[in-house]
């Protein structure tokens, strides 16, 4: 065989190739081709450091020929092979096998390169301690069709590299006989290099350059090849350089692959790949269904295309800081769907490693959740909610009122339970029909639900039943107020189907912590009260008490009952001075009770149990009836003309025909309605239903005077002064105490004095004690006061007395 001469390398001023593998006779290769191959070559010393390499290896590794030259840099390592890729290569060359495995580096250009790499161990034939080398071959993965091209341009010969390559390379010569194979080669076509040699190859070649595919039993498997040709001079005569690719793999691997990206396709979860930096690659047909976007419009797009701005920069910081460490993260996120909407889903990110150990790429499936959260709140809605009120259920009532004795008990506050049961609700069911029944519990819920706050709790317990939990009182009073409202509120009449409903309902009261401190407890007592107003006819309003208190509660009412026929009730008149004149004006007329056993029992006992069993109604029309028969008598005995003022409860309001009972009283009195003064709390003030603004307005129109009681403690506002055109405001004694003793107060005193001066409306002060709280409220300009500084509450004989007798005030 001819021989060829070897080109020095420009990577080499002291060596050339042959110099480092001389050529054995039958081994002749011809050195420009690993010179000036595009493909990667270098022969590496027992440390992986190269000792010679060709320009497109200089490229491979980013320095220039003469870097190279210079700095001999490690070829072979873990960071190049991987880690347990640098284990096994360490193996296979002290065992003087070839070893075949991916290799990763970077072009001059900076581009990434993934290659094939191929490394013989070689026994350095100038070597006096017979060191061994390594001959490396890089085959860049996107450039393998460059390489074959090489390879059939510039291989006539063959030597151990060809061997030892895992191609397979025939030479056929001008009679179409097998010249030469190497053992791949032999492996493909299942027989040896001895057998081969001088058979007809008996392939068909293509044309030169194409690639034909073709299928070959290699021994018991069936081989998947692709073969190229090129023609080649060998021995002197023409013949054909025959590649053959042994695509089994690859092609078992696009087939696992095309079932993996099928499967990925098929299911219901959305998938998307992304490289390192979180930029689409990929993402199957449940992702763009889930998202929106179309894979065009999510390919090439950042992940954040998908971002809702629900979540902080946080959130998204802490996933990327974890899985760029390489770990797994699975968790809940809401992303924006393109049309705007947003959607919930279980979301698990994984990272996937090169063979070099580098994270390549991120998969990240998703399940879209929303149907299953909303499916999810709908069974808490059913298992705590109400179906046809939509209010909270009794379990869901009494986790409320859990948290709100825990809050109570934190802020030193009550908490009020009030449960009520629509009375003749089994009627309406069976006279009306459980349309009409189920249309009245909808309107009770309306009608309570206008009176709540919204950190209040409506709530249906069972049936015809409502509980309403009451938070933050601090007084009495307050609750009382508020539990006033909605036991009064069911009185209203309603139309449904063209009948006209009065709800009305029994109530009881407990309140926290005066009566019990659990949950289930307070619910009993307000039920036992309840049921305490059942046994008291329609419409009746109880507060709980233990047994004792019970049993007294409902004496007391009895004996009130008879109070009026037995005389008992009697009225205390509190004088009235104008700081101006210094005269008695007038007097406010207090209700008291003389028991025939229990004494003087306080107003502030009887008068709930009034209101709550319908005999303020007639209590309230007996005070009619003795004002104007007393004022009638004073106006006889010669007395000034005084205007008597008295408290109207709401229920007479809401109830009774107040309008006709005091105008028929003044009538057959002969008085006039400028001799008495109607006092209404700002409670009542609130409730501008259509009874209310009837007995007002009718009353109003007459001339009754009107005035506001204990105006700034309740629910002050210039609506209900708008509503109730008042002719006075009377300033609550507890504002009056802290004349002198607190600024506050004072400024709340001079605030509704002015408040009145600009509405044109006379100022009333009640509780005056002292000489200095009628100087100041003379000077800021209140026009009467009532109190201890005058005269306490007197009799009606004391009373006309104290008139007579009286020598003026001055202020």
């Amino acid at each position: 065989m001819q021989g060829v001469t070897a080109i020095t390398p420009p990577l080499f001023s002291t060596a050339s190739f042959p110099d480092v593998f001389p050529q054995p006779a039958r081994q002749r290769l011809v050195s420009s081709l690993f010179e000036r191959s595009a493909t990667a070559i270098a022969v590496t010393d027992k440390n992986g450091q190269v000792v010679w390499a060709n320009d497109a290896c200089a490229d491979l590794l980013s320095l220039t020929p003469l870097d190279l030259l210079r700095s001999k840099p490690r070829l072979l390592g873990p960071d190049t092979v991987g880690d347990s890729g640098w284990i096994d290569l360490a193996s296979s060359i002290q065992a003087g096998r070839t070893w075949q495995g991916e290799f990763f580096g970077f072009h001059v250009n900076g581009d990434a390169a993934m290659c094939d790499a191929t490394v013989i161990p070689v026994q350095r034939a100038d070597s006096d301690d017979g060191e061994s080398s390594s001959l490396v071959m890089l085959v860049d993965q996107n450039k393998r069709a460059d390489l074959d091209r090489e390879l059939v341009k510039g291989f006539p010969l063959y030597f151990r590299a060809v061997e030892q390559s895992a191609d397979g390379l025939l030479v056929i010569d001008h009679r179409g006989r097998i010249a030469f194979t190497n053992p791949a080669a032999a492996g493909l076509l299942g027989s040896s290099a001895e057998v081969l040699k001088g058979q007809e190859f008996g392939l068909p070649f293509g044309i030169e350059g194409n690639t034909t595919a073709i299928e070959l039993m290699a021994g018991n498997r069936l081989a998947f090849v692709e073969m190229r040709t090129a023609p080649i001079s060998w021995e002197g005569d023409d013949a054909t350089l025959v590649v053959l690719h042994d695509m089994t793999q690859v092609r078992d691997a696009e087939t696992a692959l095309a079932l993996r990206t099928q499967a990925m396709e098929a299911v219901a979860n959305g998938i998307i790949t992304t490289d390192p930096r979180g930029v689409i690659t990929w993402a199957n047909r449940a992702m763009t269904e889930m998202s929106g976007y179309s894979i065009s419009e999510l390919a090439s797009h950042h992940l954040n295309i998908l971002r809702s701005g629900q979540h902080p920069e946080s959130f998204y910081q802490d996933i990327k800081t974890r899985v760029l460490k390489g770990e797994v993260w699975r968790g809940r996120v809401v992303n924006r769907h393109k049309d705007g909407h947003l959607y919930t889903a279980e979301q698990t990110i994984s990272p996937v490693r090169d063979s070099a150990g580098r994270i390549s790429q991120f998969v990240i499936i998703q399940e879209d959740i929303s149907e299953r959260l909303r499916a999810q709140d709908e069974l808490i809605r059913l298992a705590q909610y109400d179906t046809l009120t939509g209010l909270p259920n009794r379990m869901l009532f009494m986790e409320h009122l859990q948290g709100a004795i825990a809050r109570a008990k934190r802020a030193g506050d009550m908490v009020a339970v009030l449960l009520l049961d629509l009375d003749n609700f089994k009627l309406v069911n069976s006279n009306f029909g459980h349309q009409t029944g189920d249309a009245l519990l909808v309107a009770a819920k309306d009608l309570l639900s206008a009176h709540l706050r919204t950190t209040d709790t409506l709530a249906r317990l069972d049936g015809d039943e409502f509980a309403v939990l009451i938070e933050g009182v601090k007084d009495m009073g307050s609750a009382n107020a508020t539990i006033r409202r909605l036991f009064d509120a069911l009185w209203e009449p309603v139309a449904i189907n063209d009948h006209m409903l009065k709800p009305g309902a029994s109530a009881g009261v407990a309140m926290y912590p005066k009566d019990d401190t659990e949950p289930n407890d307070l619910l009993a007592d307000a039920e036992l009260a309840m049921y305490q107003a059942k046994s008291q006819g329609r419409h009746a309003l109880c507060y709980f008490d233990r047994d004792a208190d019970i049993r007294n509660r409902l004496s007391l009412e009895e004996d009130l009952r008879h109070a009026m026929a037995r005389k008992q009730l009697w009225l205390a008149y509190q004088p009235q001075i104008d700081l101006g004149s210094g005269r008695v004006v007038g007097a406010e007329a207090l209700i008291r009770w003389t028991h025939d056993k229990r004494g003087v029992i306080p107003p502030n006992e009887f008068i709930p149990i009034a209101e709550s069993s319908d005999l303020i109604i007639a209590i309230g029309d007996w005070i009619v009836d003795e004002i104007c028969i007393q004022s009638k008598a004073w106006q006889d005995a010669g007395l000034p003309k005084l205007q008597l003022g008295f408290n109207v409860s709401g229920v007479q309001f809401r109830r009774g025909n107040l309008h006709e009972h005091v105008m028929a009283r003044l009538k057959g009195c002969g008085l006039s309605t400028a001799d008495i003064d109607i006092e209404i709390t700002e409670s009542v003030a609130m409730e501008r239903t259509g009874k209310v603004r009837e007995n007002f307005g009718r009353l109003n129109d007459a001339g009754v005077s009107f005035s506001m009681d204990d105006f700034g403690t309740g629910y002050s506002s210039l609506s209900n002064l708008q509503a109730f055109p008042v002719r006075r405001l009377k300033v609550d004694g507890s504002f009056v105490a802290g004349i002198g003793k607190r600024k506050d107060d004072e400024k709340i005193v001079e605030a509704i004095i002015g408040l009145s001066k600009s509405l044109g409306l006379r100022v009333v002060a009640e509780g005056v004690e002292t000489a200095d709280q009628a100087r100041f409220l003379k000077a800021c300009g209140c026009e009467e006061i009532q109190g201890f500084l005058v005269s306490k509450p007197l009799p009606p004989a004391a009373f006309e007395a104290f008139v007579r007798e009286f020598k003026g005030f001055d202020a």
